[in-house]
């Protein structure tokens, strides 16, 4: 056994020297030294350290602290006075495995001392080394058990609460868990350790930070994908509502710790750990154990979410296949019958033949509109913008349908400046976006009604809206007008492609649509195009085409 002795007094260093040459065999080696400068050089490569609290570069607890931080893994065994039992107590406390008392050493006790240090300082390795260990075995459990609760359905309503449950009581005695939709915050789950809590902690967690909440720290942490600890919460001044308050402060909530749910470099919601009365902080230990876990449960959201996507994408399919199977049937059904007509009397043929084309048209839209969708979809749709006379397009419109509108006794009306000007656009695409919107006005508004096409320069936009007085649409429905296949009240007038494709070229000139309806007094669909300049016309006529 190697030992470092560390004495300035020349006679106590003798005494010890002598003292431990008495010991039979040669089974300890001694170095001696009167500095701890000089002892903090050579302490590595000894067993045991003896030290004396006095020296002349060091004096009292300090003495210890510095060996001991300079030899970790050292055990150290202080020389005191007689009268300085108080003194080796508290040097034990700074990290000294045992102390002598000068006056008492005996070669015996030297030799005995120095084992049991060196035992006892392997024995705290040893019960540090299985404390690490066993808190990297918990550390593990939880985290599999997080794995578990969060891939075991795509169903985040039913997943996300289990998570939830499992958080506490480990990082914190309350958790939430928020995702984003929609660049606002959903709260779908939330957890208390203590049951009693469960319904002030339900009717606290109902309170979902906003864009009128500026010093929520959850949305801080969304906004900069950065972890938060808050070792003192102020709820005055985070709370949104006196409530919110008071139900913080029946929790006895202390210290919060909000952690980004992060997957594929984007902030996907964040997990929320707060403690009360547990009187427990949030450590660096545990921050980087609600890192591990947001990690996880982030994994989970996104994989849900990417089924979810999925799902969607294979019903999107599944009714393509049905629409498209039904809608092109009737026209093959138009055409296969007038040939059949022409088959058995070739006289027929100047009645079947326009049967025929208006089925081979059909088909013909319907592909199209197909082709549109598919071209959205992959952002392949090509728009090219041009010099458009706003006006001249807007007339072209009301002739178009002039007829049609006469026949269903319907009042077509010209609503806009002959100085609207021009816009930059694709004036075919145009053609077919007022085509598809003053077709459903003329398909929805009953005979005796009105339909209104208008447009109004707006700054660097051109407005152009087509408003009718037909049946309105359900405030339910307003959400899905624009989607695919869908239809107000039920109607298979059509394949139901017309709105998305609208908006599909509107969104590819840079513009926006939106409509407004009111059920029994009718609808009204706008859409902006970028503007570029006026025309030096300040008449305003009001040309009105009135079915006789």
């Amino acid at each position: 056994m190697k030992i470092l002795l560390v004495e300035d007094n020349q006679a106590d260093a003798r005494l010890f020297t002598e003292l431990l040459s008495e010991l039979s065999g040669k089974q300890y080696s001694l170095t001696h030294t009167g500095t701890l400068a000089a002892a903090l050089e050579v302490v590595a490569e000894h067993d045991v350290v003896f030290l004396d609290l006095s020296l002349p570069d060091a004096h009292g607890l300090s003495t210890v602290s510095r060996m001991v931080s300079a030899a970790r893994h050292v055990p150290i065994v202080v020389f005191t006075g007689t009268d300085d039992a108080k003194l080796a107590v508290e040097a034990m406390k700074a990290g000294a495995q045992d102390y002598l008392t000068k006056g008492d050493i005996t070669p015996a006790l030297i030799a005995r001392t120095a084992r049991y240090a060196v035992e006892r300082k392997l024995h705290e390795a040893n019960a540090r080394q299985l404390a690490v260990s066993d808190q990297a075995a918990v550390r593990a459990s939880f985290l599999s058990s997080l794995m578990s609760a969060i891939n075991a359905s795509f169903d985040l309503a039913e997943t996300l609460p289990r998570v939830a449950r499992l958080l506490v009581p480990t990082l914190g005695d309350f958790a939430l868990i928020d995702i984003v939709r929609d660049g606002k915050l959903e709260r779908l789950a939330w957890a208390a350790a203590n049951p009693a809590h469960d319904a002030t902690l339900r009717e606290l967690a109902s309170y979902v930070p906003g864009p009128g909440s500026p010093r929520s720290p959850v949305l801080g942490v969304v906004a900069n994908g950065v972890t938060a600890v808050l070792p003192e919460l102020d709820l005055d001044t985070l709370a949104p509502t006196s409530r919110y308050v008071e139900l913080g402060r029946d929790l006895e909530l202390r210290a919060a710790m909000v952690v980004p749910l992060i997957s594929r470099g984007r902030v996907i919601g964040a997990m929320t750990g707060l403690f009360g009365d547990s009187q427990r902080a949030y450590t660096d230990d545990l921050r980087r154990l609600a890192e591990d876990a947001a990690e996880r449960i982030a994994i989970g959201i996104d994989n849900a979410s990417l089924y979810d996507e999925a799902q969607r994408a294979i019903r999107g399919r599944d009714e393509l296949l049905a629409v498209v199977s039904h809608d092109l049937r009737n026209p093959l059904n138009i055409i296969a019958l007038a040939l059949q007509m022409m088959e058995s009397d070739p006289a027929a043929a100047s009645n079947a033949l326009p049967r025929a084309k208006r089925g081979a048209e059909r088909m013909l839209r319907l592909i199209e509109d197909l082709l549109d969708v598919a071209r959205i979809d992959n952002g392949t749709l090509r728009v090219e913008p041009g010099r458009m006379d706003v006006v001249a397009m807007l007339d072209d419109t009301l002739e178009q349908h002039r007829v049609l509108a006469a026949d269903r006794r319907i009042t077509l009306v010209r609503d806009f400046d002959r100085a609207v000007g021009f816009a930059h656009a694709d004036r075919h695409r145009i053609n077919q976006v007022l085509a598809n919107l003053v077709g459903n006005a003329l398909k929805f508004t009953p005979a005796g009604g009105t339909i209104r096409i208008g447009a109004e320069a707006r700054g660097d936009k051109i407005e152009i809206w087509v408003s009718d007085t037909g049946p309105g649409i359900p405030g339910e429905h307003l959400g899905h007008i624009f989607d695919r296949f869908w239809q107000p009240q039920q109607r298979r007038d059509g394949v139901g492609l017309g709105l998305a494709i609208v908006k599909g070229i509107i969104d590819a000139h840079g513009g926006t649509i939106d409509v407004d309806s009111t059920v029994g007094v009718g609808t009204t669909f706008r859409f902006t195009l970028p503007r570029i300049e006026s025309r030096p016309i300040a008449s305003r006529p009001s040309d009105v085409y009135i079915a006789e």
